[in-house]
């Protein structure tokens, strides 16, 4: 369908001609990635409600999170938001707060969670108790409880601290549990959606990191009586980093994405032919990063591949079914310019080529078939606005060079508690 060799070698030579980075190499807080992620009924019913288009993807790389800290399980307010389009915003937005009782052992924990994925955009709003055994372990239980008792999801957790370099989290995730039951729908579950989830990080020194985040969540087999359909769906997302240094001034990294997700949508009466074709989606990305540490001004650079597939219904939100296939790559290089103690520059260029086809037979003014060439200018202005935590705020205007116009302003928080 689409063949990038040609264009990663000009991509690559780019990088080399400019080499100049956005921001220290480090494992960002990218929560969408490294957080339990369940399944969820709108996603394989209604499913997301906006279209990508050519600029989606590059616009929320470039808006992804600078910072480490807070990261997904630690206390903090993190986040990132900035302009899609003139009527979306990309928005990832996460705050967790654990209160100790007086005996040092129980706590209360609170989180919001407001992000998208695939499946279009959805919050969790989560409140527990949690509980230390020994120095060790910790456990906890949470719900994103709901007026309505059919919605209410249950999240059982487990973290293993054995010392400050390593963690595992794990955690069990019960979507809708209650859902035939106390539920105001005539629709019901067959098996209700369950996930598993796991992830691991090990840090060495400042310059040596590795995690591997899994979330599995096995079939679930749901009964649309409205539409008339037995909805099956299983989902696989994985996300693992590494970081190594090269040498005393250098350091390299990768990270990788990956998602399989599987619906298979059949009549609830016999001799009925199904209103919904079977839906798969397949999605990888890689993303290599090079850089310099101890310089004066530090950078980096490096080149990032997407790919995503989907083929089938794509829900009731959209209302079509089809193929959405594209592929990109991009070059991103970029460099940090300390002002201050306390505030600096962080500008990067992004170059790269996206393919797109799609065809959405029900919407055939949607359907596109387009190569195009972008470029991004980022110029991030960071400023600790809390020394005592490490808060930072970052107010990031962005350029498209493509097209030589504003390319959408992002701002991001990001502080521990």
């Amino acid at each position: 369908m689409m063949r990038f060799s040609v264009r990663v070698g000009r991509i690559v030579v780019g990088v080399i001609a400019f080499v100049a980075t956005s921001t220290p190499l480090m494992t960002v807080a990218e929560s969408a990635w490294r957080d339990p992620h369940a399944q969820r009924l709108d996603g394989f019913v209604e499913g997301r409600e906006f279209l990508y288009n050519m600029e989606s993807f590059l616009h929320r790389f470039s808006y992804r999170q600078l910072s480490s800290y807070p990261g997904p399980g630690d206390d903090g307010l993190y986040g990132t938001g900035g302009s899609i389009t003139g009527d979306e915003l990309y928005l990832e937005a996460n705050f967790q707060k654990t209160l100790m009782f007086d005996n040092g052992r129980y706590a209360v924990i609170t989180r919001m969670q407001r992000r998208e994925d695939f499946d279009g955009r959805f919050d969790r709003q989560l409140l527990g108790i949690k509980r230390h055994f020994g120095e060790r372990w910790d456990g906890a239980l949470v719900a994103d409880i709901s007026g309505d008792k059919g919605l209410v999801n249950f999240q059982y957790e487990a973290t293993w601290r054995p010392d400050d370099d390593r963690r595992l989290r794990m955690a069990v995730v019960q979507m809708n549990r209650l859902y035939n039951n106390k539920g105001n729908s005539n629709n019901k579950y067959e098996r209700t959606p369950t996930t598993y989830f796991v992830h691991y990080q090990q840090h060495g020194d400042d310059r040596l990191n590795a995690d591997i985040a899994i979330n599995f969540s096995p079939e679930t087999q749901y009964q649309n009586r409205l539409l008339g359909l037995d909805i099956r769906s299983e989902q696989l997302r994985i996300a693992g980093g590494l970081q190594l240094p090269l040498g005393r001034n250098w350091v390299t990294g990768l990270d990788v994405k990956f998602e399989q997700t599987d619906r298979r949508y059949q009549p609830l009466s016999s001799g009925v032919t199904a209103t919904a074709e079977d839906f798969s989606r397949r999605m990888h990305q890689i993303a290599w990063t090079l850089g310099a540490t101890l310089a004066e001004r530090p950078w980096h650079a490096g080149i990032r591949y997407f790919e995503l597939d989907e083929q089938g219904w794509l829900g009731q939100n959209l209302a079509a079914s089809g193929q959405n296939q594209r592929q990109e790559v991009y070059a991103f290089a970029g460099v940090t310019l300390r002002q201050s103690d306390r505030g600096w520059w962080e500008p990067t260029l992004y170059i790269g080529q996206v393919d797109l086809e799609r065809e959405l037979l029900q919407r055939p003014l949607d359907s596109r078939n387009d190569e195009r060439f972008v470029a991004k200018l980022t110029t991030a202005w960071r400023q600790v606005i809390h020394a005592q935590s490490g808060a930072v705020l970052a107010i990031n205007p962005t350029f498209r060079l493509h097209s030589m116009n504003f390319g959408g302003g992002n701002v991001q928080l990001h502080w521990p508690l």
